[in-house]
């Protein structure tokens, strides 16, 4: 991108930064006032054509599609917008998924952007807390009729995964990765190859984000100059503050009472804890992020049609509150 630092966008793009969805109420937050992918269609020339559930005062969105054209299960995000037509990118010639035949076929959905802070304590709070925390409301959901959740886990060394819309993403470092190469085309070292393979559309060595090797930033912090933009942003996802709770007041305290009282905290629950953290602050820490990070069967009303992991197309991770 002229004049500017980075490792520019890949082909395919929803967004040019992390900030850009993660914006409000700070960054690290969800979807800003002002949507920016509506001005991103037409940076530098670019012929994008806005699609029609993305609007300036609407929130930024992911499309997914749920089926491939033969019917079988994609479940893949399709990027909102293509690099074709840009002064920055001669040559390439690719067009934007055909997003109105797929509304029209009822084989897109939506996801918004998920808020960031407290990231670190998530990450930190081990399996055997989550397991112990889930099974102290096992007698409040069964009382409520409630299906206690199932968590969702890596397939490789079965622990609990839980970032994500479905919990599919087991690491800050995978979540940074994933999105950068996802939302933003940039390849890593987590996600090294292209999602767009069209060679016209190929500009740079792979992967375009890397550990750097030489200190060519010598912003004073040599730590962050060295690592990799994905390193770089789960630092900033893992020590972000998680939100501070409203102040004990009548008001917030019969909010609470109702909470409890009608259940809510069978699946929104209330304190988790972590374990031993090598960063300053994070060890032993209880916080509040209302969710036991399970999977929950939403039904057929609320049902998306994808599966990620253990997630079936009906089920949801808790959201933190």
């Amino acid at each position: 991108m002229p004049g500017e630092t980075g490792s520019g966008l890949g082909p395919r793009f929803n967004l040019n930064s992390c900030a850009g969805c993660h914006a409000s109420p700070a960054i690290g937050g969800s979807s800003p006032p002002i949507n920016a992918q509506v001005a991103v269609a037409k940076f530098y020339g670019a012929k994008n054509v806005v699609p029609s559930f993305i609007s300036a005062t609407g929130p930024v969105r992911e499309a997914r599609f749920v089926l491939n054209p033969d019917g079988t299960p994609d479940g893949g995000v399709h990027d909102l917008f293509v690099i074709s037509g840009r002064n920055d990118a001669p040559g390439c010639d690719i067009s934007q998924p055909d997003f109105v035949v797929a509304l029209a076929n009822h084989n897109v959905v939506f996801r918004i952007p998920t808020p960031l802070f407290g990231l670190g304590l998530v990450e930190n709070v081990p399996d055997n807390n989550l397991e112990a925390a889930q099974e102290e409301n096992r007698a409040l959901a069964d009382s409520l009729r409630i299906r206690v959740g199932k968590f969702n886990r890596s397939a490789n060394d079965g622990t609990i995964t839980r970032f994500g819309w479905k919990a599919q993403n087991k690491s800050l470092l995978i979540f940074a990765g994933e999105a950068y190469n996802v939302e933003q085309g940039v390849t890593n070292e987590a996600f090294p190859n292209k999602r767009e393979t069209d060679p016209s559309c190929q500009y740079n060595p792979l992967p375009e984000d890397s550990t750097n090797l030489k200190d060519i930033f010598n912003s004073g912090v040599p730590a962050s100059d060295y690592s990799s933009d994905i390193v770089n942003f789960a630092l900033f996802m893992r020590l972000s503050a998680p939100p501070t709770p409203m102040p004990g007041i009548a008001l917030t305290g019969r909010g609470r009472r109702v909470f409890q009282n009608i259940g809510c905290q069978a699946c929104h629950i209330m304190t988790q804890t972590t374990t031993q953290s090598e960063y300053s602050g994070q060890s032993k820490v209880s916080f509040f992020p209302f969710s036991d990070f399970a999977l929950h069967d939403m039904g057929s009303g609320l049902a998306d049609g994808i599966a990620q992991g253990n997630a079936t197309g009906s089920e949801f991770r808790t959201a933190p509150l």
